[in-house]
């Protein structure tokens, strides 16, 4: 049986120059200091988007707006409404003034609906056309009702 050396050998470790401990040590420093920059500039550009989210959609809102034209001929009422602006417009309701109704047939974009139901919503460049035969005497205007206010046609 052999025995084994009481005193344990090691081998010592090599120099390592002081250069490369502190650029070792100054890249971690580094990347931390990157970490915390992006997390801010994140937080920040949060912070910046909802900001100018909440403060641009009403004025975005306020640029719609809904041009309304109303024709009578030999019986037959008209009314076109085209949507323009950047966002859609919700129709809630048209009246016939100063008193009176209709049976509306609706044209969205030239394409018949089967049924005209308020509400209904246009988008920028849609053009709406309801069509009443027979529309009650004594009606001289028409009044488009959006959430955003009333827009009010003569009828010609």
């Amino acid at each position: 049986m052999t025995t084994k050396p009481l005193v344990k050998t090691t081998k010592a470790m090599p120099k390592v120059p002081k250069s490369m401990t502190k650029s070792l040590a100054r890249s971690g420093e580094f990347n931390i200091l990157w970490a915390i920059v992006a997390v801010v500039g994140i937080a920040l550009g949060l912070f910046l988007i909802f900001y100018v989210f909440h403060g641009a959609m009403p004025s975005l809102g306020a640029s719609n707006t809904l041009t309304v034209t109303a024709e009578e001929l030999g019986g037959v009422l008209v009314v076109n409404m085209k949507a323009m602006g950047v966002s859609a417009t919700k129709i809630t309701g048209v009246q016939l003034l100063p008193s009176g109704s209709c049976i509306w047939t609706a044209y969205l974009n030239g394409q018949q609906q089967s049924t005209f139901t308020p509400p209904i919503t246009l988008n920028p460049g849609d053009t709406l056309s309801l069509v009443c035969t027979n529309p009650p005497s004594g009606v001289t205007e028409v009044e488009v009702i959006t959430t955003s206010g009333a827009y009010t046609a003569p009828i010609s």
